[in-house]
């Protein structure tokens, strides 16, 4: 049995090169008995940003709290609290806050995919 509260998360800065004023927590893994997947959280400060990229597996979206847009292969699809999101296998993608508050978002995608 886990259980946290987000607080209690580490909060990893992955800000740098193309990724502008993100954390990243991973509260649910392997190591925490999900063996296959990982949720994490992503908080994308105001003007934050992820950069454009494509990967070989699916991931799933929750929003949080805020406001702020994925694009998906060129499209850009507006998120608010309570959105969900699928993004597929090799779609290029790329998340960003044009809100003037934190954009939290649930990402869970296969233990694979964390870096």
């Amino acid at each position: 049995m886990f259980i946290k509260h987000i607080d209690e998360i580490e909060k990893i800065d992955v800000s740098g090169g193309e990724i502008k004023n993100v954390i990243k927590q991973a509260p649910i893994g392997p190591e925490q008995g999900w063996e296959n997947h990982i949720l994490r959280v992503f908080t994308l400060g105001v003007d934050g940003h992820t950069p454009k990229h494509s990967h070989d597996w699916e991931h799933v979206n929750y929003v949080i709290s805020g406001t702020g847009q994925v694009e998906i292969d060129g499209r850009a699809h507006q998120l608010t609290t309570g959105s969900f999101a699928v993004v597929p296998p090799n779609a290029r993608h790329q998340y960003s806050n044009g809100g003037k508050e934190d954009f939290v978002m649930i990402c869970i995608v296969p233990a694979h995919g964390d870096y």
